[in-house]
């Protein structure tokens, strides 16, 4: 009989076009989602995927089942909700967050939250803005924070958090870092140490950078931000982070806050999420949380 664990597995896959990618989100080894595929495809008596060797695409099959799928598991996930009993929370909530302003802002949210709601479970997912924003579209995530400018979709629900200083950073060891005011100019033939490419000050930067001819010597893509602020505290390069990622090290002299005479490249922290999602109990309690003590920052 079709169980409820394939059909889940069936959309992951069918919304990423991996079964790769749907296992390490799942949580489940390739092969196990494999044979889930093949016993919902016996008893169907159909194959559901094109098993292309790039990408896994819908049969016509498939693309009859996604439909059903989807509205079999939205009904499975109200009917819970709805008969939830107490007051208490339970569930899951997925959250789609860059890893700065996880370590820098919502790991004490987090903790707040599973003092009122210990019995829901709690995933992170972390990402650039453009991986966040295809998550949440593709329903991988709950809910989303951002840090990036303010975003206005007819889809979403937008809550503009407070604003995020972006700043130029340096070690104090590096010749820039004596300097009264640092112009474009300076940075010009510097080795620059960057996020992944998605992320919207990085783009701002270079869009700015480029369109005045303003070259680095070279660069160097970084997936982490611990990562990023250790190579820019041992002098290899300079980089542009939130204020919020780097707060401790400019607290300890660490790394210095260049004094930037360019354009600003700040942006505003978002909580965003889908205007037609359910809100579960839990994830409501999460927003009412959030809402209140994010704001309290900015005062």
């Amino acid at each position: 009989m079709m169980e409820f664990r394939q059909l889940k597995t069936f959309l992951m896959i069918a919304k990423l076009g991996s079964f790769s990618k749907a296992a390490n989100i799942l949580g489940y080894a390739q092969s196990t989602i494999t044979m889930q595929i093949q016993a919902l495809e016996e008893e169907l008596g159909t194959i559901l995927f094109e098993r292309g060797s790039r990408k896994i695409g819908l049969t016509r099959e498939g693309e009859n089942l996604y439909w059903y799928a989807e509205q079999i598991l939205k009904l499975t996930e109200e009917a819970i909700d709805s008969t939830t009993c107490g007051d208490q929370p339970k569930g899951t909530i997925v959250i789609g967050t860059p890893e700065s302003l996880c370590l820098n802002r919502l790991h004490e949210l987090i903790k707040e939250y599973r003092l009122y709601c210990p019995e829901v479970e709690i995933k992170l997912r972390f990402g650039t803005c453009c991986d966040l924003h295809d998550m949440l579209s593709k329903n991988l995530i709950d809910i989303a924070f951002f840090l990036d400018e303010p975003i206005s979709e007819d889809k979403l629900v937008t809550h503009v958090l407070f604003n995020e200083p972006v700043l130029l950073l340096a070690s104090p060891k590096h010749p820039l870092a004596s300097k009264a005011c640092v112009t474009p100019e300076d940075i010009h033939g510097e080795f620059l140490i960057l996020t992944e490419s998605g992320c919207n000050y990085r783009a701002r930067f270079e869009s700015f950078t480029s369109s005045q001819q303003i070259h680095p010597c070279s660069t160097m893509e970084v997936s982490s931000v611990e990562i990023i602020k250790r190579f820019t505290r041992d002098n290899l390069g300079i980089t542009v982070l939130s204020k919020t990622a780097v707060q401790d090290e400019l607290d300890q002299n660490q790394l210095i806050a260049l004094p930037w005479t360019g354009p600003s490249f700040d942006v505003s922290a978002q909580m965003v999420y889908q205007k037609e999602k359910k809100l579960s109990p839990a994830l409501k309690r999460f927003i009412a949380l959030t809402l209140d003590r994010m704001r309290k920052l900015t005062k």
